[in-house]
């Protein structure tokens, strides 16, 4: 409690403010770990800590229906005034539409005591989880991933591919031949979509764990161990470091925005790093950050991604990757975060063997004796 207290005195002076206006009441509203319902005086949140935000907003219908939030995050200075609008249209949060937005913030700090009481206090108490989620992540980082138009949907924005890149077989090919080439690649029966521009989030490119168009040896190889494939996501980084930023940017996108294509990225990530133990010796320092990260991420995963199940495909991961660290000799992260998920989601892994999937299959061959 004297750490709250302490912090809020600094915050009084330091803290940045953002500013709404125009949100219909009952509008569901969130920043970061925290979420309000607004009501007829709120106009915003005062006292907000210096550094990396995500805020949305979801419209309520008339029988307590809420619509898929739409937010933005954004990197806050110290004493920063950010004012947003409402865009009734499109029922979310926007750049504010007036001719001159600086003086309009010029204005708010100077009469910023008169607007104190329509301003509710950042939530200190969840200030902790929040930092620990994101305690990397910075500003040049977020702007490299962050969308370019700024908004972060749940599902991104789709169109149709133009009719001139749509997929055609060609006329001289018999039916049978067309059907065999639908069973063989299904994806072509399915709509041509791609994401409108500056809808979707920037992550970096992760790279398969089997590359196509692999011989059938190297396909056995690369599922046993992706080393070829971690190599190819590290090497694109100029600083290692910014993978873990990108791992922590990409779950707060979801956990809080619940953008799927957020979840999609920190899904592959994990994935990939899961399933080398080649790699988790080579890249020990990266590991051992990517152990602390998933300390304090699992604990938050939605329920169907936090069961102890074969279903689960997160547990399965997190399961290989444990295996791989103590086969790298990291055993200390590997206890770091056994201990830590027994203790916070009841996730026990008393028997580390390799994921079956992963294993050499031994196939007999029945020879024919003349």
């Amino acid at each position: 409690m004297e750490m709250d207290q302490c912090i809020a005195k600094s915050l009084l002076n330091n803290g940045a403010v953002l500013i709404i206006t125009g949100v219909p009441i009952r509008t569901l509203f969130g920043i970061d770990l925290s979420t309000y319902a607004i009501a007829d005086n709120f106009r915003g949140v005062k006292m907000i800590p210096p550094g990396f935000h995500y805020v949305w907003c979801a419209a309520t219908g008339p029988y307590g229906d809420s619509a898929p939030r739409v937010g933005f995050a954004h990197y806050f200075k110290a004493r920063e005034i950010l004012v947003k609008e409402w865009d009734t249209s499109r029922e979310e949060l926007r750049e504010r539409q007036i001719v001159d937005p600086q003086l309009e913030k010029q204005r708010i700090r100077e009469h910023l005591k008169d607007l104190d009481r329509f301003l509710a206090p950042y939530d200190l108490h969840s200030l902790k989880d929040w930092v620990k989620l994101t305690s990397t992540i910075s500003e040049e980082v977020l702007n490299k991933c962050n969308p370019s138009l700024g908004t972060i949907r749940t599902n991104v924005e789709l169109e149709s591919c133009p009719d001139s890149e749509r997929p055609r077989g060609s006329l001289n090919e018999s039916y049978s031949i067309m059907k065999l080439k639908f069973v063989n690649d299904e994806n072509d029966l399915l709509p041509k979509l791609k994401p409108v521009d500056g809808t979707a989030p920037r992550f970096s490119t992760v790279p398969d764990r089997v590359p196509k168009n692999c011989l059938p040896p190297d396909i056995s190889r690369h599922s046993i161990d992706c080393i070829e494939a971690c190599d190819e996501l590290l090497k694109s980084y100029a600083n290692s470091l910014d993978l873990i930023q990108e791992i922590q940017l990409s779950f707060a996108f979801f956990i809080i925005g619940f953008s799927t294509e957020s979840l999609l990225f920190w899904r592959k990530i994990l994935n990939l790093l899961s399933h080398s133990e080649e790699a988790t010796g080579k890249y020990r320092s990266i590991y051992g950050e990517y152990c602390k990260v998933l300390v304090f991420q699992l604990p938050h995963l939605p329920e169907e991604l936090s069961l102890p199940t074969e279903r689960n495909p997160v547990y399965k991961d997190v399961r290989s990757l444990l295996y791989n660290l103590k086969r790298g000799e990291l055993e200390n992260s590997a206890n770091l975060l056994i201990k830590s998920l027994e203790k916070s989601i009841n996730w026990k892994f008393d028997s580390l063997i390799e994921d079956p999937e992963d294993m050499p299959v031994v196939v007999e061959l029945n020879e024919t004796i003349e």
